[in-house]
């Protein structure tokens, strides 16, 4: 929509920020914080493994895979906690199981230890904030503004990633071990814990006559199983996650020993992907909310796999960046898009076990990432591991077109309309318990 004819920049930016709650604001803040810390020694990790530790490329995925799947299960605790007990809790456990992570990481000698801190954090940590970011975002924001609302929440978390891996790149220089950027990383996200601690308010909606027993609470997941869109929608996802799970793992091990590029410039290619997302993501998700959902997530996978793929038989310079911004651009609607989609099908009440349920699906397809992808390099190099990457993307791109001709997940045409169709009154925005 074209703005009025003498409206300022400053003028649009107030009526787009007030669109949103204070309490929104405040949660995007403490989400660039939480990533600044995360990203500031997350992209080092495997390196550190490999090259510190000494553990294979095999040995790293089947630790982080199986400790993500082993986890799998506290999702489900996770959604049923997020709305039984409200969203704040389950927030405050995430952060405390990150900065763990983190922390003991800087201090870690022994392989065991170093499993044992990966698997807390994949039980409690990432997955527990991205399944409370995502409900506190649902509860925030109407249905109009929604996808935008994750948009932003994506921008806020790609601030943070350019620049986390920068302070961790600066850290290098002083600590070569890698241990400075993991204790620095850990006291940032605390940041995100005095935010949640002192100021963040509960944001889980009201229901009137709702029953909050944990029996019934539990017993809600009965609904989100037999959900065959959802179910459906899960399915296709895997192909575009498991494209993700690499680029978050063995992707920077693929730059530096299979393109020849050095830890410093992995660390300035993470930020260049998340300056990229930072700067497309609002404006894009803005001028495409009216596209079919599922095309624009055919689109993602697409991108997602042509990006890591190409990067890997790219010779190393221009063009390694060129693919790094086509990921970027894939995640860009990936991330947002499939929250979106996922929050549209849950109905308010049940909505933190439906977004349980996504985290959990989330989580197992990124885990197939480090699971397959550190054999596949050990097998098939670099190179032949990430044309089975490419060929993911591709397979999920068309299977999302697929779903998007038949409408079985999502109905055809122009959004947001989902709501009527699916039966169900179309939602006001979120009464709150902080009122």
């Amino acid at each position: 929509m074209t703005p009025p004819a003498g409206t300022s920049i400053g003028q649009r930016v107030k009526r787009h920020t007030a669109e949103f709650p204070p309490a929104f604001w405040l949660l995007m803040a403490g989400t660039f914080a939480y990533l600044v810390g995360y990203e500031t020694g997350y992209p080092f990790e495997s390196i550190f493994l490999n090259e510190r530790l000494g553990i294979s490329l095999t040995a790293i995925g089947l630790i982080y895979g199986f400790t993500q799947l082993g986890g799998l299960p506290m999702q489900v605790l996770g959604g049923a906690a997020a709305d039984h007990f409200g969203r704040r809790g389950v927030l405050i456990v995430a952060i405390t199981a990150t900065m763990v992570l983190f922390e003991g990481l800087a201090f870690a000698r022994s392989v065991w230890i170093v499993v044992v801190l990966i698997a807390i954090e994949a039980a409690f940590g990432w997955a527990f904030f991205q399944m409370t970011n995502i409900a506190m975002i649902s509860d925030l924001t109407s249905e109009r503004h929604r996808a935008e609302g994750f948009s932003i929440s994506r921008m806020a978390s790609s601030a943070g990633i350019i620049v986390g891996p920068l302070l961790g790149g600066l850290l290098l220089r002083h600590d070569s071990s890698y241990r400075l950027p993991f204790a620095v990383g850990g006291a940032i996200c605390g940041v995100f814990l005095v935010i949640t601690v002192f100021w963040l308010k509960e944001t889980r909606p009201v229901i009137a006559g709702e029953r909050r027993t944990v029996r019934a609470t539990f017993a809600g997941y009965r609904k989100v199983l037999a959900d065959r869109r959802l179910l459906t929608f899960a399915g296709v996802a895997l192909f575009p996650l498991y494209c993700h799970g690499q680029f978050l793992m063995t992707f920077p091990v693929l730059l530096k020993d299979t393109i020849g590029v050095s830890p410093s410039q992995v660390g300035m290619l993470y930020s260049l992907y998340a300056l990229t997302g930072t700067s497309v993501q609002y404006p894009m998700v803005r001028r495409l909310r009216h596209v079919n959902k599922l095309r624009l997530l055919a689109v993602a996978s697409c991108l997602e796999g042509v990006g890591l793929g190409g990067a890997a038989f790219a010779p190393r310079g221009v063009l390694t960046a060129v693919f790094v911004v086509v990921i970027s651009l894939g995640t860009a609607l990936l991330v947002p898009i499939s929250a979106t989609v996922v929050s549209y099908l849950a109905p308010a009440a049940l909505r933190g076990r439906y977004m349980g349920a996504w985290t959990l699906v989330w989580t197992a397809g990124v885990a197939l990432g480090p699971i397959f992808g550190g054999l596949a390099m050990d097998r098939l190099g670099g190179r032949g591991a990430y044309a089975v990457v490419l060929a993911s993307g591709l397979t999920g791109g068309a299977l999302y077109l697929v779903l998007s001709r038949r409408g079985s997940v999502l109905p055809r045409g122009r959004e947001p309309e989902p709501l009527v169709l699916m039966q169900r009154r179309p939602e006001e925005p979120a009464r709150t318990e902080a009122g």
